[in-house]
């Protein structure tokens, strides 16, 4: 399966966020999955890139024109250049299976918005999971909840993603993740 890990590339973010990109990255490599990611080899990106490599696992980029040179210091399996943020989303939407959503800036929660209204508008069933790390998300959350409340959203909306809290209800969501396909494969 496709993975996009969405997360910070900064590097001055504290060292735990960058251990649970590791982490995470760590339990999909395991598990087979391919990493597609937005090609820095920085921060939390840059750890999830780099368990990937170490791991065996294939990596795609997909990469802003402005940030081509990201891909001189990168050992990818793949990769596609584009011109701008929206084209960017568009690569990684229709080329990712699964999104894992952890904690980071503007990008990141563009990112989980357009993914979710994405499905949303066009019903596909990508899973999305948010990792909501020390509660990272719960403002996010508690919002889309009080959106709900206020019928700005529908209960179907709410159900387009799904929320971990820890490595272990990962890992249980990925096991049924797993079971999941097996049974499609039968």
């Amino acid at each position: 399966m496709r993975v996009y890990i969405a997360c910070s590339n900064r590097d001055y973010i504290p060292l735990e966020y960058r251990e649970l990109a590791s982490e995470v990255a760590f339990e999909l490599a395991k598990r087979g999955h391919k990493l597609v990611f937005d090609g820095y080899e920085t921060g939390m990106m840059g750890k999830s890139y780099m368990t990937f490599k170490y791991e065996g696992a294939h990596t795609k980029a997909i990469v802003d024109i402005k940030d081509t040179d990201n891909l001189n210091n990168l050992e990818i399996d793949a990769y596609d250049v584009v011109t701008s943020a929206m084209q960017r989303m568009e690569k990684i939407y229709k080329t990712s299976e699964l999104v894992v959503i952890l904690p980071g800036g503007i990008s990141t929660l563009a990112e989980m918005m357009t993914f979710l209204d994405e499905i949303r508008i066009r019903q596909r069933s990508m899973r999305i999971i948010l990792y909501n790390y020390n509660h990272y998300f719960s403002p996010i959350i508690k919002f889309l909840k009080d959106a709900y409340k206020n019928k700005f959203i529908t209960a179907q909306e709410l159900k387009l993603f799904d929320i971990v809290t820890d490595m272990a209800g990962l890992k249980i969501y990925l096991n049924h993740l797993d079971n999941e396909r097996k049974d499609e494969d039968d």
